[in-house]
C-alpha cells in the first residue's frame, strides 16, 4: 500500500481504496457506536446517532412501502395555490 499523501501525525484520515489517496483528515472521532459522517472538500464532520435514529433516503423509504403493499403515487414538488 503506497499512500498518496502524508497522514497526520495524530488523529484519522479516510484513504480512497482504488488509489491511495487521502481524502480527508479529521483529529477526533465521536463517542458513541453510530455517526454520520459529512464531508465538504477534505473537511469532515460528524453528527452522532441516537440508539433508536433510523438512517435512510427516500427512495429506502418508498420501496419500503410497496414491498409492505402501500400503493405510492408520485405528487408535484411545489403546490398549486
Amino acid at each position: 500500500m503506497f499512500v498518496q499523501e502524508e497522514l497526520p501525525e495524530t488523529g484519522y484520515a479516510v484513504i480512497r481504496c482504488h488509489d491511495y489517496a487521502v481524502v480527508a483528515k479529521f483529529g477526533s472521532f465521536p463517542d458513541g457506536g453510530r455517526a454520520l459522517m459529512y464531508r465538504r472538500g477534505d473537511e469532515i464532520s460528524f453528527v452522532p446517532l441516537h440508539p433508536d435514529d433510523i438512517v435512510g433516503t427516500p427512495t429506502l423509504f418508498t420501496q419500503m412501502l410497496e414491498k409492505a403493499g402501500y400503493r405510492i403515487t408520485h405528487c408535484f414538488d411545489t403546490l398549486q395555490m
